[in-house]
């Protein structure tokens, strides 16, 4: 196995392994450190002493749910976050949203300066071979870009993961149709993290997680596309499930149904959907009575893809999002610790069945809204410090041969080359 710290430029062929040392900035290590201080030295560590970050990278399979005929393999990446504590600890899924994986040229806005990016199996243009001059030939690590919502659900006792929901088989380095395609992504790693919790790795070499995973507990989060999943029926069908939360959602035509807390987060200048967005919904939940909890809140002065640090904060040189000038935009690493920390508070209030929710408002972005189900449990804010969170570019990857979806058939025709619209 081949380790190597993941760095904002293109990968090779002979290089595609990945880092597997778990990295953790000064503030981190403070926050993380043992608690029994009369330890000595060189007694080993055990599971569960300090909490770590690990992004994991499987080989690519094919879902075969959608195209026909089937369409191109599927990445199969995660971000596993994993908290102090024995545990076993409840597990929350994180997804991404709809934005496009091949990088683009790297002329701002089109993405972050240092995209976490990986070497795309199909290759978004092969070495020496003509492409689109905007696109590849690496691939966007979406699900990295949410890695500071994983970090703040370990904080909060939560065995977090951040999957990769994109499958070329419908729309070519795009996603397969959410409904089925979510739903067996999060199945697939939701099989990852019960195998792990026995102690079978599939070839990961993850310290710390035996023993120490509860799959029959979950919750589900959601950014954009992911936002709208989380909020769908298929969704709330989830055994186990304790609690969800949507990020500036996309939400369809498709009545939401859940019976567990359910919070929407919106940004006050999203650029992409709509700051309304998911509001309706969430009226209509609170109408329904299938839950106590069906709260709305509005983000002051944050974007759409200032959530997730592998896409350009901002529209402008100028700094303005949206229908938002610079001035009413929020600091975008302000407005990532803000979605992060209220979704793991809430989550954590969420599977402990509080009777009221007091969620943490960060100082000058003033949050607002409430639990809109009349007589159900208040949803109110409190003033909390900012936390921060590892740089996802310092996050190193564990990578392994072995598969968790179906294996690519071996006549499969792989589309090497997007076509010029997308």
């Amino acid at each position: 196995m081949n380790t190597r710290k993941l760095r904002p430029v293109s990968f090779t062929a002979a290089t595609a392994a990945l880092a597997l040392t778990i990295v953790y900035g000064a503030s981190e290590a403070t926050a993380n450190a043992t608690t029994n201080s009369t330890t000595d030295s060189t007694t080993k560590p055990k599971p569960g002493d300090r909490a770590s970050l690990t992004s994991y990278e499987l080989a690519p399979g094919l879902l075969k749910i959608t195209s026909r005929p089937p369409g191109n393999p599927t990445q199969v990446h995660g971000v596993l976050g994993m908290p102090k504590g024995e545990g076993p600890h409840p597990v929350v899924v994180v997804m991404h949203g709809l934005h496009h994986n091949c990088a683009f040229s790297d002329k701002p806005p089109y993405f972050p300066r240092k995209p976490v990016k990986a070497r795309w199996p199909l290759v978004c243009a092969a070495p020496g071979e003509p492409h689109n001059p905007n696109l590849g030939p690496d691939y966007l690590r979406h699900d990295v870009g949410l890695s500071h919502v994983v970090q703040a659900l370990t904080r909060k006792g939560f065995a977090a993961v951040s999957i990769d929901v994109v499958s070329p088989e419908h729309w070519w380095a795009g996603e397969t149709v959410p409904e089925k395609g979510y739903t067996d992504l999060v199945n697939a790693h939701l099989r990852l993290l019960s195998d792990l919790n026995k102690g079978v790795n599939h070839g990961l070499d993850i310290p710390g997680v035996k023993g120490r995973i509860d799959t029959s507990r979950v919750g589900l989060v959601g950014h954009s596309r992911g936002g709208g999943y989380v909020l769908s029926p298929k969704a709330a069908q989830r055994a186990g499930l304790f609690g969800v939360v949507a990020l500036e959602p996309a939400v369809g035509a498709e009545k939401v149904p859940h019976k567990v807390p359910v919070l929407n987060l919106r940004g006050g200048c999203d650029e992409d959907v709509d700051p309304s967005a998911g509001l309706e919904e969430m009226k209509e939940l609170a109408k329904s009575g299938s839950t106590k909890v069906a709260a709305d809140v509005l983000l002051a002065g944050t974007g759409h893809r200032m959530l997730n640090t592998n896409l350009p904060p901002t529209d402008t040189k100028e700094g303005g999002v949206g229908d938002c000038p610079a001035s009413k935009v929020a600091a975008p690493a302000a407005a990532q610790a803000q979605a992060a920390q209220i979704t793991a508070s809430f989550l954590d209030q969420a599977l402990h069945k509080s009777k009221s929710y007091r969620l943490p408002a960060l100082e000058g972005l003033d949050p607002k809204g409430g639990n809109l189900r009349k007589g159900g449990p208040a949803v109110t804010f409190h003033r909390a410090p900012q936390q921060t969170f590892t740089d996802p570019l310092t996050i190193r990857e564990v990578t392994s041969k072995q598969r968790l979806l179906p294996a690519i058939p071996k006549d499969l025709k792989v589309n090497k080359r997007p076509g010029d619209d997308i």
